[in-house]
């Protein structure tokens, strides 16, 4: 048993990176984002994207990455945490790194724990998306279920 958190971002990403891709690379971008506001490190949070045909973008899934739950990820149902967690993700693929738009590195999003979807991993698309998403954040924008 542990916290799980299930993300849903409504807008579509732009360009041509494949949405399975770019949700991977926005749900390790959220993983960097959240362990600095939560203050633990980033390997006590885990991400997965769940695979649903109907979504443009698939739901990302966060979780603690400790047994039992710690109760991290479930303080990001707070609007103002999950906004800072947002900026700590977008401030992460801001490119201060050194690395290009098109890749990653282990500065920005790369981990020993995705070394799976490295190729993959971009953050050019995911600082785009989470500034345009910042941009246009209303308080009490976010809804749960």
């Amino acid at each position: 048993m542990t916290d799980v958190l299930q993300l849903q971002f409504h807008p579509e990403p732009d360009g041509d990176m494949e949405n399975v891709w770019f949700a991977y690379s926005l749900a390790y971008a959220l993983v960097e984002g959240a362990a600095e506001i939560l203050e633990v490190p980033s390997s006590d949070l885990s991400a997965m994207v769940a695979h649903i045909a109907q979504c443009p973008l698939p739901p990302l899934i966060l979780y603690d990455n400790v047994p039992g739950g710690a109760g991290l990820v479930a303080r990001l149902e707070e609007g103002e945490v999950l906004r800072a967690c947002l900026e700590a993700a977008h401030a992460r693929v801001r490119g201060n790194h050194g690395c290009d738009e098109s890749t990653s590195c282990y500065g920005c999003l790369r981990s020993y724990r995705n070394q799976f979807a490295h190729q993959y991993l971009q953050r050019g698309p995911v600082m785009r998306y989470l500034d345009a998403l910042l941009s246009h954040w209303q308080p009490g924008a976010v809804r749960q279920r």
